[in-house]
């Protein structure tokens, strides 16, 4: 019996983008791409530009084109998400890092500078840290800063898989011993010496119930504690806007990510006398919200 010809890049990704066009993957090339390249352990550029090479394993290329065409996202096949030129590891423990949640990371660098350079000594403190993505970056941003004793920086979280998850980040990155991690709901007290943040940064559950249950994408694999707000999606942001003044600094500022359409709500969510904005992304969509309290 002569030998079985070798599966080729190039058929192997005709293959995967007829079966993910048919499971109803979005990008079907794109995925395919990215999952033949994966297995190969070469760049997507690299897959492209040798489609006359021989792939491997066809049959591990063949369960992660299933598993995408049932729905699972890239993402968690592959175990990473680039981000902010960061490769953040991923899995089902936390959310995937989004595009819209590196404007987050850019609202809170630029916060963090803002009171460094007036000479203030700041505590920040992302709630609800997930893959540990945004505190990965500030941490990268603010190394120096952090070693100095001008920063400290705490990063908590309600699922301790999200702290596992996240703590494997900030280690594979060289900074784990930059950050504070802790368990925590909230503001809730984390640790033994309760910190008191300047700066809250916050990207919560805020997808309404009933968007979950449909389970439409990732949302039918990433966790549910990360994406259910409640019935509106505003039950866990009225939670920590109800908080603030108690268990902040004086002058604090909150930064949070949004839904669509949520900012009048969480306007009118907000502690009286505090200062509300909202910064739009690239579209024009609210997306993040600045909550200020005055000195």
């Amino acid at each position: 019996m002569p030998p079985a010809e070798p599966s080729l890049v190039g058929s192997a990704l005709t293959r995967a983008v007829r079966r993910l066009r048919a499971g109803g993957s979005p990008s079907p090339r794109l995925d395919a791409e990215l999952l033949v390249a994966h297995v190969i352990g070469r760049e997507r550029s690299w897959v492209l530009a040798h489609p006359e090479a021989a792939l491997p394993d066809p049959a591990a290329l063949d369960e992660l084109v299933e598993r995408r065409a049932d729905g699972e996202p890239i993402a968690y096949l592959r175990g990473f998400k680039e981000w902010r030129s960061l490769r953040i590891r991923t899995d089902a423990r936390a959310l995937i890092p989004r595009p819209e949640t590196e404007l987050l990371a850019d609202a809170a660098i630029a916060e963090i500078e803002r009171r460094l350079a007036r000479g203030d000594d700041v505590v920040a403190w992302e709630v609800a840290t997930g893959s540990g993505a945004v505190t990965l970056a500030l941490a990268l941003e603010f190394g120096e800063t952090i070693r100095a004793g001008s920063l400290r920086l705490i990063a908590t979280d309600l699922s301790p898989d999200a702290l596992d998850l996240a703590a494997l980040n900030l280690a594979e990155h060289d900074v784990a011993e930059l950050v504070d991690l802790a368990p925590a709901d909230l503001l809730a007290p984390a640790g033994d010496a309760p910190p008191v943040p300047d700066v809250v940064i916050a990207n919560l559950p805020y997808v309404a119930s009933a968007e979950v249950d449909e389970r439409h994408g990732s949302l039918g694999f990433e966790p549910r504690i990360a994406l259910d707000g409640g019935p509106e999606g505003l039950d866990v942001l009225r939670a920590l806007l109800g908080q603030l003044s108690e268990r902040t600094a004086r002058g604090w500022v909150c930064l949070l990510e949004i839904g669509v359409g949520q900012a009048s709500a969480v306007r009118s969510l907000a502690p009286e006398g505090a200062s509300v904005t909202v910064v739009p992304d690239l579209a024009g969509r609210e997306r993040v919200v600045r909550v200020e309290m005055p000195d």
